[in-house]
C-alpha cells in the first residue's frame, strides 16, 4: 500500500496539483469567492429542502455567477482538470484492487 501511495505522489499530475494548491491558497480574493460559493450552496440546499423554487432560482443564479468568477482565475481550470485525471486513475486502481479481492474470495 505504501508503494502505491508513493507512486501516486510521484505522478507529475499530483505534483502539479500541490504546486497549484500552494498558489491558489494564497489568493485571498479566490478564497473569499470560494467561501461565498459554499454559503450560497447551503442556501440553495435549504431552499430546495423547504420547497422554495423562486429562492432556489435566485441562489442558483448567484451560485453560477460565483462559480464562473472562480473558474476565470488563472490555474483554477487546470487544477480542476488535474483533480479529475487523478481521481479517474484512483478509481481505476480501486476497481482493480476490488477485482483482485473478489477473485480471491471466490
Amino acid at each position: 500500500m505504501n508503494k502505491l501511495k508513493e507512486e501516486f505522489s510521484q505522478m507529475p499530475e499530483v505534483q502539479r496539483i500541490h504546486e497549484l494548491e500552494a498558489i491558489l491558497d494564497k489568493n485571498e480574493t479566490l478564497n473569499e469567492l470560494l467561501s461565498n460559493l459554499k454559503s450560497v450552496q447551503k442556501q440553495m440546499v435549504n431552499a430546495k429542502e423547504y420547497n422554495q423554487p423562486k429562492q432556489y432560482s435566485l441562489y442558483k443564479k448567484e451560485y453560477d455567477d460565483l462559480y464562473n468568477q472562480i473558474m476565470d482565475f488563472p490555474f483554477v481550470e487546470e487544477y480542476t482538470e488535474l483533480l479529475e485525471v487523478v481521481n479517474s486513475r484512483l478509481m481505476m486502481v480501486c476497481e482493480r484492487i476490488e477485482g483482485i479481492i473478489n477473485e480471491k474470495l471466490r
